[in-house]
């Protein structure tokens, strides 16, 4: 109450800026969320694409300073009152146990390792490394928060539904946008704006709700369902993000693959391509043309045989051999995060700062993903988890994509979502397999290892001793 009486006489007497204002509020939804876990994993979600950035001041190194988020604040107060509770109640873990847990333990240690072999080079700021890689755990921090705070599946769909709402806020955010002629972006980007970003968020949404879409049975749900992709596309459209539009390839390609609709997709695809060149708006045809249209008079123009390109993507093509030139100086284990600049790719970004060692252990996170995906869309029964983890296939299929001219991988606006999402499957899939139901392969029946109701319960309160 204080806090509201102080933040009312400021607003009254105009000597606070709206950025204040808001960061206020945030503090005070975190006191209140202190006391009440569900709220606050509410305002995480709503808070992961519509928190404002404010710059707290503070050079971190010479073209990066202090940034913090709504969420951080929120995140940060979730997991210390988790930290209280596992001190005070018996058996309950702070980390649950996870498939995915050895592999994100060794993306985290390669990443913390050739930063600070960075630092003790002298090659970055240890303090701008040292916060970007906490920015990386607090991607991973929302996986372990969600999980270990959403048990039951009737939450889990509450909070998936939160989730939609999110993402259809966020498209008619950019779709407000589009008659003002630029380039569509997600609330709280800035100026410029990060189109790049909301074009991966947004196809992160529709491959998941193209996943529950294709499994789900209720048609409403699927109508509404059908609605958001159909709505979310156009915005998608309007970001004219190309790495967006290639990240559309392997997430078609999953689903072409893994469901049974091969000749519905076949037909929308047909007609997309019969029908793009007249139905297209001019802005995104021009941008695709664009890409091979140089620019008179620039110096760095990259040519592929007689075709010029674009200054942006000759740009983006000489970041990308910088960073190669800069990654055969330190092969290992890289020049440490923050250490080579920015560089829009997941794969030479990743390459430059932790070497060798930082894209093998990625390579080992995203065949651990996928292997988890794969078998629980496999042996579940359930539709709801089939259709989320078939979108989270198709989802990470076309992230892979997107990170060809985006670092996806380590954008806020993407990863925490996805790590949201991930928590959500996990949680139901935990359920399933407590309650006995999950499929059970054929040699595991004959062999008597198909869990008993005694041993489906076990499992449940083996959890949460876990």
């Amino acid at each position: 109450m204080v806090l509201l009486i102080l933040l009312l006489a400021s607003v009254i007497s105009g000597g606070m800026g709206l950025k204040t204002v808001i960061l206020l509020v945030g503090v005070m939804a975190a006191a209140i969320c202190f006391f009440n876990t569900e709220m606050a994993l509410y305002l995480i979600l709503f808070a992961m694409l519509f928190s404002p950035e404010f710059n707290l001041g503070g050079s971190l190194a010479e073209d990066r300073s202090l940034v913090i988020r709504i969420e951080d604040i929120l995140i940060f107060i979730v997991f210390c009152s988790w930290l209280i509770k596992t001190a005070i109640y018996e058996g309950i873990g702070l980390i649950v146990k996870t498939p995915l847990n050895q592999a994100i333990r060794l993306y985290i240690f390669a990443a913390l390792i050739s930063t600070l072999l960075g630092a003790i080079r002298g090659d970055l700021h240890l303090l701008s490394g040292l916060l970007y890689v906490f920015k990386y755990i607090e991607f991973f921090l929302i996986f372990y928060i969600f999980t270990n705070n959403i048990t039951e599946k009737d939450r889990v769909v509450r909070f998936l539904i939160a989730a939609m709402i999110v993402a259809v806020f966020t498209g008619l955010y950019a779709a407000i946008q589009i008659p003002f002629g630029v380039r569509v972006s997600a609330p709280f980007e800035g100026e410029a704006g990060e189109p790049n970003t909301l074009g991966g968020y947004l196809i992160l949404i529709v491959s998941v709700s193209g996943g529950l879409w294709n499994h789900l049975k209720d048609p409403k749900i699927r109508r509404i369902l059908l609605g958001i992709i159909v709505f979310l596309l156009v915005p998608f459209l309007f970001t004219m993000s190309r790495s967006s539009w290639v990240a559309a390839v392997p997430m078609f390609l999953v689903f072409y693959i893994l469901t049974d609709k091969r000749y519905l997709l076949t037909i929308l695809l047909v007609l997309f391509i019969v029908t793009a060149p007249f139905l297209l708006p001019d802005a995104v045809k021009e941008r695709i043309t664009q890409t091979f249209t140089p620019e008179a008079g620039f110096e760095s123009t990259v040519t592929i045989g007689d075709t010029g390109l674009d200054p942006s993507t000759s740009m983006r093509i000489g970041s990308f051999k910088y960073s190669l030139n800069k990654w055969k100086e330190h092969p290992l284990f890289g020049w440490g995060v923050t250490g080579v600049g920015i560089i829009d790719s997941t794969y030479f970004r990743l390459l430059a700062e932790t070497g060798i060692a930082g894209v093998a252990v990625f390579c080992f996170l995203m065949y651990t993903i996928f292997r988890y995906l794969y078998r629980t869309y496999s042996e579940s029964e359930d539709p709801l988890i089939q259709g989320l983890s078939l979108g989270l296939i198709a989802g990470t299929a076309a992230l892979l994509g997107h990170s060809v001219g985006a670092a996806s991988f380590i954008i806020v606006r993407i990863m925490e979502p996805y790590w949201f999402f991930m928590a959500a499957l996990f949680v139901l899939s935990q359920n399933e397999q407590a309650q006995g139901t999950v499929a059970v392969p054929p040699s595991a029946a004959e062999s008597g290892d198909a869990p008993s109701p005694e041993r489906a319960a076990a499992l449940r309160a083996d959890r949460y001793t876990r």
